[in-house]
């Protein structure tokens, strides 16, 4: 068995290798990368070298999903590097951690060899498992703070419109006015507005962003009441406001249930542990 894990663990240093040479002309990708959000970024470029190798290139539905998530969170223009990014963390820490698990396991026998080969396996495909559903939970993240704080965001656009400003000047009221998920996409539709984007690909695009179905309903019947000219927009987001509000009420009903229901089982297994110790007293009892 030793044989066969110097083998595989040879092979997978040298192709390891091989592919830190190959991809060290793409480091500069790496340079302008956070530290926090990709950690251990230097290793990338194994990954990076992997995708000018056909089977290991960006595409069919994993390139889609990724290019999907990359536009949510960092917009359509750097989905694609950051596709690619997220692509060589998926593809980099397997091949780098199997060699070293197996050559590893070569330096020993019998369960303590098995043992480092199947942790080294179990890693590789955790590490993957966890860069590959990083964006999809940050969306997800980022999709929960923007329903949660939409109510409210509606609320205030509602009274400040209400009280005779015009949305363009309400929307950067609003963005601006508190911090957040929320806000912090309403402040960037505001550049791009100020940046010469039209009031309603900037209000479109802001929607798409949040990833909510509820924002983006808003957004498209906010929009239809622009190009209608606006006139029924005070009133329309007011009624929208009272919507959300009462939708809000019934979101946080149902999270409550959920929260109680995952609390039968802790406290069914309290129970059952406190009727154990009831009974094993009342045993002894007997005995004696």
């Amino acid at each position: 068995m030793s044989y066969v894990f110097i083998v595989i663990g040879t092979l997978g240093a040298l192709f390891t290798i091989l592919m830190l040479f190959k991809g060290a002309e793409y480091e500069y990708m790496l340079e302008a990368l956070d530290d926090d959000d990709f950690p251990l970024k230097q290793v990338y470029i194994i990954g990076l070298g992997m995708q000018t190798i056909g089977p290991f290139s960006l595409k069919g539905k994993i390139g889609d999903k990724l290019r999907t998530e990359a536009s949510l969170l960092y917009t359509k223009q750097y989905s694609e590097y950051y596709a690619r990014i997220v692509w060589a963390q998926i593809l980099s820490f397997p091949v780098l951690v199997i060699p070293v698990s197996f050559l590893l396991a070569a330096m020993f026998t019998g369960d303590m060899s098995l043992y480092f080969a199947v942790v080294g396996i179990i890693v590789a495909v955790v590490c993957s498992y966890y860069f590959g559903t990083s964006m999809q939970e940050k969306v997800a993240e980022r999709r929960n703070a923007c329903e949660m704080e939409f109510p409210n965001a509606i609320s205030k656009l509602a009274l400040i419109v209400n009280a005779g400003v015009i949305l363009h000047d309400a929307w950067d009221l609003v963005a601006y006015g508190k911090d957040g998920v929320f806000y912090d996409l309403m402040k960037d539709s505001c550049i791009e507005m100020k940046n010469g984007k039209a009031d309603i690909d900037a209000i479109y695009e802001f929607g798409v962003l949040t990833n909510s179905e509820d924002v983006k309903k808003f957004t498209s019947a906010l929009i239809q009441s622009i190009e209608r000219g606006g006139g029924d927009l005070p009133q329309f987001l007011i009624n929208q406001s009272s919507e959300l509000w009462s939708s809000n009420r019934q979101l946080m009903l149902q999270k409550g249930e959920k929260a109680a229901g995952a609390l039968l089982m802790p406290i069914a297994l309290m129970f059952f542990g406190v009727m154990m110790i009831v009974v094993s007293a009342a045993l002894q009892s007997f005995t004696l």
